[in-house]
């Protein structure tokens, strides 16, 4: 289980078929995009990333009717938000797909295997440039050699760097999914998110206005103060003055949730900071990891529960309150789970 803010975002938005649907339909080449039931997509149950690589990947996988055969294809969607490029991306989407595959002829003994489709969101800052088909992998000789035994496939990607704040907004996705695509593109970046705050105020604002769009609007706060290092909500709500009133208040709401909750971002990092001078790093880390997804879900850590997770020194209770953190309704269950 990912303990990152992005792995936070990408889920809440991404789980909901239509907003998946629409992103989906925007990435596959256009013969499957044409034969899926868009209607019919569900999400399926589980991930396949490999735990060392949880903080850098996350994953979500769809099930669908195609409108050529009686079988469901699967749709293997995977967020990719480390700093640079994996350039064994497509040797990673093969075991993960394996996986896929391996736990569906243990569940459908004797029937055929289903398609999957790899797709990549990729939040990389400079752009996605590593091969996206998996015989790029090998030597152009052995390419040429094995081509009639070589395993290949190309994986798709969605490429944010790459993608203009026009082109985002001309998408057929909902504004709530325009808008998280468009903090994870630049919300690590403080100066390029306010340069571009004034385009993106009616997204925002249509948010906000939306009848379930307070809870949608307040993640992507939470989003914003979990992963901008140098950006404080203050900075944000004060650019936003006289341009989206209903964003303003907002922002204020989550500012003041922060506080309440003792849990703002540099209370997190001095945290974890201090923990770190007198624990194990790996320790720190975990305890700070607990305490940002509890936060980034919006959830109040009370004094008593921030001063038990920063007394544990047990490892394993550690990464089991992690796992538990991005699923509870409250802190304090957490502890009984």
């Amino acid at each position: 289980m990912t303990s990152t803010p992005h792995d936070a975002l990408f889920k809440s938005t991404f789980e909901q078929p239509e907003h998946a649907a629409a992103e989906l339909r925007h990435m596959l080449p256009g013969k499957i995009s044409s034969a899926i039931r868009w209607s019919t997509l569900a999400l399926e149950p589980g991930s396949f990333v490999d735990a060392e690589l949880a903080d850098y990947h996350s994953d979500l996988l769809f099930s669908a009717e195609v409108e050529v055969c009686e079988e469901r294809v699967l749709v293997y969607l995977l967020l990719e938000h480390q700093s640079t490029n994996d350039p064994m991306m497509a040797f990673r989407l093969l075991t993960y797909m394996n996986r896929i595959w391996d736990r569906y002829r243990h569940a459908h003994p004797g029937e055929y295997l289903p398609l999957v489709v790899p797709a990549l969101l990729a939040q990389v800052p400079g752009g996605w440039s590593s091969p996206t088909r998996f015989a790029d992998l090998f030597a152009p000789g052995v390419r040429e050699l094995a081509k009639d035994v070589l395993p290949d496939f190309t994986y798709v990607v969605d490429d944010l760097y790459g993608t203009t704040d026009g082109e985002l907004r001309k998408r057929p996705l909902a504004d709530q999914a325009k808008v998280a695509l468009w903090l994870m593109r630049d919300a690590r970046d403080a100066a390029a998110l306010l340069r571009r705050l004034a385009d993106w105020t009616a997204q925002l604002e249509a948010v906000a206005l939306d009848p379930r769009g307070e809870d949608a609007m307040l993640r992507l706060l939470r989003y914003i103060a979990a992963v901008s290092d140098d950006l404080h909500l203050g900075q944000f709500r004060a650019s936003l003055k006289g341009l989206a009133p209903a964003t303003e208040r907002l922002t204020m709401t989550i500012e003041e949730q922060l506080s309440a909750a003792g849990i703002a971002k540099g209370r997190i990092v001095g945290r974890a900071e201090g923990l770190a001078e007198g624990t194990a790093k790996a320790s720190a880390k975990a305890k700070a990891s607990v305490l940002l997804v509890l936060g980034a879900r919006g959830l109040h850590v009370g004094e008593a529960d921030l001063q038990r997770i920063e007394a544990c020194v047990d490892a394993d209770q550690l990464d089991h309150w992690l796992r538990l953190a991005a699923t509870v309704a409250a802190v304090q269950d957490i502890f009984e789970g």
